[in-house]
């Protein structure tokens, strides 16, 4: 699943031990694969048929029929350590959305940082509109910056074939979102000046750069970083005018170490996350300033990476907070994964809320403490450190609560249990009813032995429902009989 391009991918691996091609036959299989999966109710009729329990288990879990349904369109990739034939090759062709990584593009796009690699030669870039600027650091190293033109840079060889950017750690990657943007970016002539404000530029090694009669001459070159600017150039030439510039940082170096760490550094820059954007919205603010003022500052929420805490005080991030309140207010616990959506898809759900306080998370964050000091009790080893089991819990222990009238109060005021001294004993009753439900949900996972996909079960709303629903209808029981004492007995 690709839910940042809406893809549905459906994967086919061939291995032959001898060597040989691929035909088109195996590529006609995948593409008849495809459309059974293209439509509603081919997929049904998967789920319903006879064929493979693990793939209706994955159809089922990550709601094929749904996502076709919003319009996620389906993809095949053939993977295999054989080239493909003349006939293969056609029929990939013609067909349209199959992609093929057989042994000569697994080959031709493997990317090896450790050799030299590049275009042997000479390149010329236009000076006559800039000053570059040149460092100098010693030991024959000279770096030039300046902003080159579009229409300069895709006239440089090795494009097609990618041997300009041998030492890149990353390709071209594709239409991904970021090309997308960027593509729209050229193609808007308007936006064409404002380019160099949008990206980072590009880094080029070589082996020699001199500046002489307003052009700067490069020999012997490689790009180590800009491998998708330069793609998407050249993808969109027809669309390059004069006023399409980007930055450059030309490196002329005659030491291997040196250059590989920079193509290493070069391509490992933080991303700016969807959280970093949030950081000086007004919600985030007042929560921060919130905490300051709540049980002394005992606690600090960070909405920013890297800020500094504040001195003597526990820090929860607004991340953590993020996933705190999307499984126990949102109920969401199958999505606590997807970070992403925390400050983008689901921002003003999560956080624009009155009922959000600093009191919340600060609730939230113990239950979970509470809830993390008792999940070593569930025998199944792998549930227990799955990443969203917790949450799961914390979304049962939300269910508990709104269904006790007598704690929908301090679900709704949270500050109520700190105001009036209860909160050791709530937290105590927590362990006590977290100990019961996870008796229950050990049963659970024995009887169901196999058929118990824990990955897939906990990404599912559908199951999670269930099994929520069993566990909490077997600890009313308990209750009723006496065997266990309510989560507001403890108040």
């Amino acid at each position: 699943m690709d839910d940042t391009q809406e893809e549905i991918i459906v994967l086919q691996g061939k291995i032959k031990q001898k060597e040989s091609s691929i035909g088109d036959q195996p590529l006609r299989d995948l593409a008849g694969t495809l459309t059974q999966v293209e439509r509603e109710e081919g997929v049904q009729g998967l789920i319903d048929g006879g064929g493979n329990a693990e793939l209706k288990r994955i159809l089922d879990r990550l709601s094929i029929k749904g996502l076709v349904s919003k319009g996620y369109s389906v993809i095949g990739a053939f993977i295999s350590n054989q080239p493909l034939d003349a006939n293969g090759a056609e029929f990939a062709e013609h067909h349209g959305r199959l992609r093929v990584y057989d042994r000569n593009r697994i080959a031709s796009e493997f990317i090896d940082i450790e050799s030299d690699g590049g275009i042997d030669g000479t390149f010329s870039f236009d000076t006559s509109y800039v000053e570059p600027l040149v460092l100098e650091t010693g030991a024959g190293v000279k770096t030039v910056i300046l902003p080159v033109k579009a229409q300069e840079l895709v006239r440089m060889e090795g494009i097609q074939d990618g041997t300009l950017f041998s030492q890149n750690v990353r390709q071209s990657l594709g239409n991904t979102k970021v090309n997308k943007a960027m593509r729209a970016s050229v193609e808007d002539t308007q936006e064409h000046k404002n380019f160099p404000l949008y990206h980072n530029g590009v880094t080029i090694l070589c082996e020699a750069a001199d500046i002489e009669s307003e052009c700067l001459k490069i020999r012997d070159y490689v790009v180590v970083n800009g491998a998708q600017s330069i793609t998407t150039f050249k993808r969109s030439e027809s669309k390059l005018s004069d006023d399409l510039r980007i930055i450059a940082k030309i490196i002329q170096l005659d030491d291997s170490a040196l250059a590989r760490r920079i193509t290493v550094n070069s391509n490992n820059q933080n991303a700016i996350k969807p959280r970093d954007l949030k950081s000086t919205n007004e919600v985030q603010v007042r929560l921060k300033e919130e905490f300051k003022r709540v049980l002394n500052g005992a606690y600090d929420l960070e909405i920013k990476r890297g800020q500094e805490a504040q001195a003597g005080s526990d820090v929860i991030t607004n991340e953590e907070a993020g996933r705190l309140l999307l499984a126990f207010d949102l109920m969401e616990p199958e999505s606590c994964h997807q970070v992403y959506k925390l400050f983008d898809d689901k921002y003003a759900d999560i956080f624009a809320r009155p009922a959000v306080t600093a009191w919340r998370i600060i609730l939230l964050e113990k239950i979970m403490k509470t809830v993390q000091g008792i999940m070593p009790e569930i025998t199944y080893k792998p549930l227990s450190k799955y990443g969203l089991t917790r949450f799961f819990l914390l979304s049962t222990i939300s269910e508990l609560m709104s269904n006790d009238k007598n704690l929908r109060p301090y679900s709704k005021e949270p500050q109520r249990l700190f105001n009036e001294g209860k909160i050791d004993a709530f937290l105590s009753g927590v362990k006590d009813v977290m100990r019961s439900i996870i008796v229950d949900l050990n049963y659970e996972v024995e009887d169901l032995g196999d058929n118990f996909d824990y990955k897939g079960d906990l990404k599912s709303p559908t199951k999670i429902r269930e099994l929520r629903s069993k566990l909490l209808r077997s600890f009313e029981k308990d209750v009723a009989r006496q065997k266990a004492k309510p989560l507001s007995a403890f108040l």
